[in-house]
């Protein structure tokens, strides 16, 4: 049963996942070179072209509206120059684990992807952060949820069930039936990874967004997003609920009536492009 499984149960199964603390030797390389504050692109690029899926991942996000409006970036090292190595590495990380589009939720994967387009809305009318690292964030907000999915399938769906018959929110029945919540255990996974503050605390705590102590704005960015593709009614975070946004949260990014009209603009102009590109394969 669902309720069996405790926290400590679900952190000793998450422990013993073989693909996160043993990656593909190339994604290893490649993962470690990235993490060199002297990172030499163009050795990063011959690594990352020994593999050819992570080869047109990289250059599908290159292209895609986040970071490029023009759609002519066909080299690697090219492409690492618009993201960054900190996207960079977020991207081989979560490809070597995780896949987005196939958990079992309808309009998970649409979800993911407006909070990713909605961040880097914010992020650009507000003039606050690097709107392709907030992106990231956004886009990866959920991963806990990825996570519960992939190794606890009957616990995911009795959650499921659990939000919809309370007509509560999916982090209550996470604590109800396992005693934790996916932001719990996407802070069990981001310190494995050693995901760098401007990703880790967004995704953490994109539900408690005054408990970041080094992102704060970025925090902020995916909080307000999260709650405003929900608003908004795209996509699905598995329970018919809109999260309140922290006021707090709000005034840190001075979203002023008329940046908000901003913020749609922009969210409607990018969204469309976005959906052409599939992040992850």
């Amino acid at each position: 049963m669902a309720e069996a499984i405790n926290a400590e149960t679900l952190r000793r199964r998450l422990a013993r996942l073989k693909t996160v603390p043993t990656l593909p030797k190339v994604l290893e390389s490649v993962a470690s070179a990235l993490e060199d504050q002297d990172v030499n692109f163009e050795s990063v690029a011959d690594l990352i072209e020994i593999d050819q899926a992570l080869t047109s991942q990289i250059l599908r996000l290159a292209n895609s509206a986040f970071y490029s409006t023009q759609g002519n970036v066909s080299r690697v090292n090219q492409a690492l120059l618009v993201l960054g190595a900190v996207v960079t590495r977020s991207v081989v990380l979560s490809s070597a684990v995780l896949d987005i589009r196939n958990v079992g939720l309808r309009g998970f994967w649409e979800h993911s992807l407006g909070c990713a387009v909605a961040a880097g809305a914010i992020a650009k009318a507000t003039g606050r952060c690097h709107p392709e690292e907030v992106t990231a964030a956004g886009l990866l907000h959920d991963l806990g949820k990825v996570v519960l999915y992939k190794e606890l399938p009957d616990a995911f769906e009795h959650i499921l069930a659990r939000a919809a018959d309370d007509k509560g929110s999916f982090r209550d029945a996470e604590r109800a039936v396992l005693g934790t919540d996916h932001c719990e255990i996407a802070s069990w996974l981001v310190d494995k990874w050693r995901f760098p503050a401007c990703l880790a605390e967004p995704i953490v705590f994109h539900h408690t967004p005054t408990q970041a102590r080094i992102a704060q704005d970025e925090t902020a960015i995916v909080h307000v997003a999260n709650s405003l593709v929900r608003g908004l009614g795209y996509g699905s975070g598995g329970d018919g609920l809109v999260p309140a946004v922290d006021v707090r949260a709000w005034k840190r990014l001075g979203l002023t009536p008329a940046l908000l009209d901003r913020v749609l603009q922009l969210f409607e102009a990018d969204l469309d492009q976005a959906l052409n590109y599939a992040l992850f394969e």
